[in-house]
């Protein structure tokens, strides 16, 4: 790609104040309430109830285990369970790599040791091809003057030596103007071919797709349909790097902005905001790196094991023409120490061989990359800003650990704080320094340092992790449930460790007996995920959950007995969620596997409710009742949370948008005329919104919760005197409980 139209790319860096006012403040900002009609509506049962269900398992209920555990099934090639590292020609080599130029850089990757440290992708970008790029056949043609042997034999020649080959295209139809090849119109042909040669890994532009005014997500959905179709496992990064700043008439559901909205369902990696650089290193690309990283962090959500958010290629100390860096060693280290508290794919972008050994150091040092291979794949969020710099949190695999940065975004050195409290530790907390490697000593409230202009401290905590409320044990594997008939008369249900539901009661002096019971499952013993538990004015309970099958199942406590499983048929993506008034008297509500939100009454059979136009749901819908209306919430792709209202004459309203951004299914609690609705927000903070009268409060902060404390969604009950109840799977593994 030539600078002129990479141009386009690169935007001016925002309002300077706009990552300290908004990147915390404004996490869960509230969208305008908006209507909108259901997507669609239907009255056709998904499956018929049955009588009750026989123990054990079938080899269709063991298939369908991994496919109903969660909605939606995030994208997982098996290439990257964390992220991938590698090297790229475009920042390098420019638009014109060749055959001997990339093996001499492969060559330099396996002798100074970045392959040794991870990074083991080789990846042509744009130039590769020959002009045009296909022939008679139209198949895909290397260059043959500056490729002679054809890709097939790098492939072959870079395998040889342990590493992996990268390549580049573009999913909009092919025009010179825009783009050097692109594969518009033969997305199976290129993915065919490019398996044949041995691709590890695709880079899909999108240059020319924005030309055509093309919507990203249904194109890059059929390229990824392509790849897993051509028999070779290929690594897929989307590049859609469209932003406002480009003057493209394209709508603003285009830019780079909104691709978490379908990437973590189709690729290994998307990009989350335009170009860093221009092919050709340019002074003043430090406030472009700022931009880049505050842009990545509006949704840490959609990242996970396989499935990255992608902020561009590291661009360390690429000369300039005129003497100096583009990026000097201290922030070309900011930037390294950035990505990895991200978790963000590390691909470097300069060309290795120019680096001085300190740098190269740098990206070999092992402990920082620990922090971004950490196998959790959780992406560090900010716990604190102030007008000079950021604090940004990253919880790690281990009890206790947190990898810490302290951004210091200004042009003079700041002394910098962090907060053990605000990180989510209490207790005496070990402090080790990861750049030089160097323990600092032990600490019991917070650490103090300076940190150098546009530079960074980055440091490893080891302490205890501060859950709020009290611990019940227990080895949750999905978000637990509460049941509440008093203070002194509880029980709380959740997954556990071998997949079956167990339950941990209180005594008769009101307290938590300790002792979790195993009550199994209606397939192969197991559940799958969060269980909904209610409790009748006869002090009999009942359990509804889902089954390995996709089925939902009905299970009852009374008189001292557990009955067995009884199916009520369906077949959905995630647990169901109840709106519960007695036993003839519910609305059970759930997420079928063909995406739209389904409903089952005692009395009724199966009825599809619908989604929020154009948008799909994720994860497990919550639903309460207050007698005489029903409440129904969603978390959609988008990661806002809607609202769909019944009538007790099954009347719905349609979907009604509260905003929010948040990072797991809501929690719905019904108590004493008011709506509670709390929801884990994009940077793991937890969040409450309430109706009252009929109107609701907005989002507010419950400070109760540091960032990243548990997992998933809560459990939820009404406790004596109209105090919420709360249950959450701490990120110890444990159940917790909490009044609020």
């Amino acid at each position: 790609m030539s600078d002129t139209f990479r141009a386009r790319r690169r935007r001016p860096l925002r309002g300077a104040l706009r990552w300290a006012t908004a990147a915390l403040a404004a996490v869960m900002v509230i969208a305008t309430a908006a209507q909108a009609d259901a997507a669609s509506v239907a009255t056709a049962k998904p499956e018929a109830a049955s009588s009750t269900q026989t123990q054990g398992s079938t080899a269709a209920a063991v298939s369908a285990t991994s496919a109903a555990q969660s909605s939606p099934a995030y994208y997982d090639s098996g290439l990257d369970p964390t992220p991938y590292q590698g090297w790229n020609t475009y920042y390098g080599l420019g638009g014109s790599p060749t055959e001997s130029s990339v093996e001499n850089v492969a060559d330099f990757l396996l002798s100074s040791g970045l392959a040794t440290s991870g990074y083991n992708y080789v990846w042509l970008d744009g130039g590769w091809q020959d002009s045009p790029p296909r022939d008679a056949q139209g198949d895909l043609v290397a260059n043959p003057t500056e490729f002679p042997d054809g890709i097939a034999a790098l492939a072959s020649w870079l395998h040889a030596r342990g590493l992996k080959l990268g390549i580049y295209t573009d999913a909009g139809v092919y025009n010179s103007a825009d783009c050097g090849l692109a594969s518009g119109g033969h997305y199976q042909q290129d993915a065919d071919e490019f398996a044949s040669w041995g691709v590890d890994a695709i880079k899909v532009d999108f240059l020319c797709g924005i030309a055509e005014d093309t919507n990203p997500g249904p194109a890059f959905t059929q390229f990824s349909q392509a790849v897993a179709q051509s028999g070779r496992p290929m690594l897929l990064n989307l590049c859609n790097p469209l932003t406002s700043a480009w003057g493209e008439p394209n709508p603003s559901s285009y830019d780079a902005g909104y691709n978490y909205t379908f990437g973590p369902t189709i690729a290994d990696s998307w990009r989350t905001d335009t170009d860093l650089a221009y092919g050709t290193p340019t002074a003043g690309v430090f406030s472009d790196v700022l931009r880049n990283i505050d842009d990545n962090e509006a949704h840490p959500e959609a990242q996970g094991p396989g499935h990255y958010n992608d902020p561009d290629y590291l661009l360390p100390m690429r000369p300039l023409s005129g003497g100096g860096y583009e990026l000097d060693e201290t922030q070309s280290t900011t930037q390294f120490e950035m990505w990895a508290e991200m978790g963000s794919p590390l691909v470097i972008g300069s060309d290795p061989r120019t680096l001085p050994q300190s740098m190269l150091d740098v990206l070999e040092n092992p402990e920082i990359l620990a922090v971004d291979q950490d196998p959790l794949d959780i992406q560090g969020v900010a716990i604190s800003s102030t007008s000079t710099g950021t604090v940004y949190s990253k919880v790690l695999s281990g009890s206790g650990r947190r990898a810490i940065v302290l951004l210091n975004r200004s042009d003079t050195a700041q002394s910098m704080s962090v907060s053990f409290a605000g990180a989510g530790l209490s207790g005496s907390v070990a402090v080790r320094d990861l750049t030089a490697r160097q323990d600092l000593g032990s600490y019991t409230t917070s650490y103090t340092t300076t940190v150098p202009a546009d530079g960074t401290a980055m440091l490893l905590l080891t302490g205890t992790d501060a859950l709020p409320g009290s611990s019940l044990g227990g080895q949750a594997t999905a978000d637990p449930a509460l049941v509440h008939v008093n203070d002194a008369d509880s029980a709380a249900f959740v997954r556990g460790a071998d997949g079956g539901l167990d339950e941990q009661t209180t005594t008769n002096s009101g307290a938590w007996s300790g002792t979790w019971a195993d009550l199994g499952g209606p397939v192969g013993g197991q559940i799958v995920g969060q269980p909904a538990v209610y409790a009748n004015s006869d002090g009999s309970l009942v359990v509804f959950a889902l089954g390995t099958d996709a089925h939902v199942y009905q299970r009852t406590f009374a008189n001292g007995a557990w009955s067995g499983w009884t199916s009520l048929g369906g077949s959905l993506a995630d647990a169901p969620t109840v709106a519960y008034t007695g036993p003839n008297a519910w609305t059970l509500t759930g997420t079928g596997t063909d995406g739209q939100i389904w409903t089952l009454t005692p009395t009724g059979g199966w009825n599809a409710i619908g989604t929020p136009t154009s948008l799909s749901v994720y994860g497990r819908p919550s639903a309460v009742t207050d007698g005489t209306t029903t409440y129904v919430a969603v978390r959609t792709n988008d990661d806002a949370v809607w609202l769909d209202t019944s009538t007790a004459a099954g009347q719905w309203s349609g979907w009604t948008s509260l905003g929010g951004t948040v990072s797991d299914s809501p929690t719905l609690l019904e108590t004493e005329g008011r709506v509670y609705l709390f929801a884990r927000a994009s940077d793991y903070t937890t969040w409450e919104d309430n109706l009252t009268s009929g109107s609701w409060s907005g989002w507010f902060e419950r400070s109760e919760f540091a960032s990243d404390d548990y997992n998933g969604s809560f459990g939820a009950a009404v406790g004596d005197n109209g105090y919420a109840w709360i249950t959450y799977r701490g990120i110890d593994g444990q159940v917790h409980l909490i009044e609020l």
